[in-house]
């Protein structure tokens, strides 16, 4: 289902995996018992979402009712305000919740695409989009509190930031939050899909964001609200994503709470799978 996903509905889908976890609660009291559609996507926006353009954003099904077909997906996103979404496609619908969940990143997004396609040559993506395209697609945000975890995590020592750091993963497994002071956050949309069938393999492109040490006692939904605000202002302020160097490599079945065979120690010894960070070539 990683690479050939079913399309069709899933009631229980939440249920597939603890990575769908913060959805559950995005999507309270849905109680989806078929595809939601546009319409159904857009009555999660509790306020408008207004693109670098101006415009709001709206969704419309990508079907041969489709306006402004001669335009690109992210060219229509900017200029019309419109998501094209297939409607009974688990891709498209993580990437709508997504929007919901960081829209001002993924407005940003949006309009670093049109920055990058003004420089483009050809078809061939530019560095920058290339970065931009992975964080969309397979990005996962890593917040913590201790800029030291941040760093061990980008050196690839995992050892310490999943076995012997892994009581600060885990505040999902007590009633208090106090303990937390490094988690993950899914923004590539990408993921969600992969995450129907996880597989040894299954990695991630992390960008680590350092967050106040009382972020974690903050309820899941204003945890969000903070990501959106600190992730966009970030790739604006510094320019992360001019090139895919800032992201690194995540074995997302690594991510404590997330795989119940990460419980093991013994599992993070799969060299194969959590790599040594390779030296910069030359």
């Amino acid at each position: 289902m990683a690479k050939n996903i079913s399309n069709q509905w899933a009631t229980d889908f939440l249920q597939s995996s603890p990575i769908f976890s913060d959805l559950k609660i995005l999507l309270k009291g849905t109680n989806w018992t078929q595809w939601p559609g546009c319409q159904g996507l857009l009555s999660l926006i509790n306020e408008p979402i207004i693109l670098s353009s101006g415009l709001s954003l709206d969704m419309k099904p990508q079907d041969d009712k489709l306006p402004f077909i001669d335009m690109g997906y992210e060219e229509r996103v900017y200029k019309k305000g419109i998501i094209s979404t297939r409607e009974h496609n688990w891709h498209d619908l993580f990437n709508a919740l997504i929007w919901l969940l960081f829209p001002k990143t993924k407005v940003l997004l949006n309009e670093l695409h049109m920055q990058e396609l003004i420089t483009q040559t050809g078809k061939k993506r530019t560095p920058g989009r290339d970065a931009i395209t992975h964080l969309d697609e397979s990005g996962i945000i890593i917040a913590s509190s201790k800029p030291e975890l941040l760093q061990a995590l980008k050196e690839h020592y995992w050892q310490d930031v999943f076995v012997h750091y892994r009581e600060l993963w885990l505040a999902q497994d007590s009633q208090s939050t106090e303990q937390q002071q490094i988690g993950a956050f899914v923004f590539g949309h990408g993921m969600y899909e992969k995450a129907f069938k996880p597989f040894i393999g299954f990695t991630g492109k992390a960008y680590c964001l350092e967050v106040a040490p009382d972020f974690y006692q903050h309820d899941k939904l204003t945890q969000y609200h903070i990501l959106d605000e600190l992730l966009s202002t970030d790739i604006k302020e510094k320019h992360t994503l001019k090139d895919a160097t800032y992201l690194s490599p995540l074995p997302i079945l690594g991510v404590p709470g997330w795989s119940s065979e990460n419980e093991a120690a013994e599992f993070y010894q799969n060299s194969h799978y959590f790599r040594a960070k390779q030296p910069p070539h030359i």
